[in-house]
């Protein structure tokens, strides 16, 4: 890309999202609490579903010393319905962290980010451009999709290019005093417009840029080898998981009782599965165990 395509790129896409930006909760704060808030919820998780979530949890835990301060029993029960309990647990100790700092402050830059519990690279760059105004990229699956599209070579037409690759161009194409609205466009644009299977290229603003626009082939999925999720009795682990989750929340209980709630027919297999998950959430720092009885941690 030519200095005089990355302007017209940058123009392009900022008057787009002028128009077309998504109204989220966490886009009125510049707060680092609920910024990092914000990001840990949409990991896995649908920005509607998130934002829902988002407006409850602040209501229970409105600053970042009332996570604190708070039992991991509650904690996971704020949580509850967002899934994968580990972002919870992360974050709760993250909030423990910030708040035994005198006086209590967030880190402001990604390295110093990402030293906290469950901050990876891309957290770590959203926290730092979002809360602090940093002028840094943030690539998540959606840039990265874009700015493959926009550098796409004839020998990897629907391929994304390697995350590194990424990264470089997005800083590229950053424009620094823009930084902010140009990174919330990019992840706007790829969640909208420029998605994975049903590419919108006739209202992409982009793809007069673009040389993959239009393409037929643009569209076909990179394939992968799908991963396969363990189940019993036909349904994913991980919902076993939250449902032992919420029996628990109620009170202690033993493997045999817990089996018992999730099946009317539990046999003796089903009651060696559960113990088997129990014990997997109580090394995960999920739960606990206290003789033959099961209770959140």
């Amino acid at each position: 890309m030519t200095p005089s395509d990355i302007r017209d790129i940058r123009r392009s896409l900022l008057r787009w999202y002028a128009v077309h930006r998504r109204p989220f909760p966490w886009r009125r704060t510049r707060d680092p609490y609920r910024i990092l808030l914000s990001e840990t919820m949409l990991q896995q998780t649908q920005a509607s579903r998130a934002a829902e979530h988002f407006r409850r949890w602040l209501r229970r835990f409105p600053t970042v010393a009332h996570v604190a301060r708070a039992p991991q029993s509650d904690v996971l029960r704020a949580w509850s319905g967002l899934g994968y309990n580990s972002r919870a647990l992360r974050f709760h100790a993250l909030a423990r962290i910030v708040a035994s700092r005198r006086p209590v402050r967030f880190p402001s830059t990604p390295e110093a980010l990402r030293e906290l519990p469950g901050v990876g690279r891309y957290t770590a760059h959203a926290v730092a451009c979002f809360a602090f105004g940093a002028a840094v990229p943030v690539v998540d699956v959606n840039v990265r999709r874009i700015v493959s599209r926009l550098t796409r070579r004839p020998d990897r037409t629907g391929a994304y290019v390697p995350e590194e690759e990424a990264w470089r161009i997005a800083e590229r194409l950053l424009p620094p005093r823009r930084a902010y609205d140009w990174n919330q466009a990019l992840m706007d644009l790829g969640a909208t417009v420029c998605n994975a299977r049903r590419p919108r290229c006739g209202a992409c603003p982009l793809a007069r840029r673009c040389p993959s626009a239009f393409s037929p082939r643009l569209a076909e999925p990179v394939k992968r080898t799908a991963k396969r999720e363990p189940m019993w009795r036909g349904v994913p682990r991980r919902l076993h998981r939250g449902r032992l989750l919420t029996f628990l929340h109620g009170g202690p209980a033993s493997a045999p009782q817990l089996a018992a709630g999730l099946w009317n027919d539990a046999a003796q297999k089903d009651v060696e599965w559960v113990e088997g998950l129990l014990g997997r959430m109580c090394a995960e720092g999920l739960l606990r165990k206290e003789r033959t009885l099961y209770r959140v941690a």
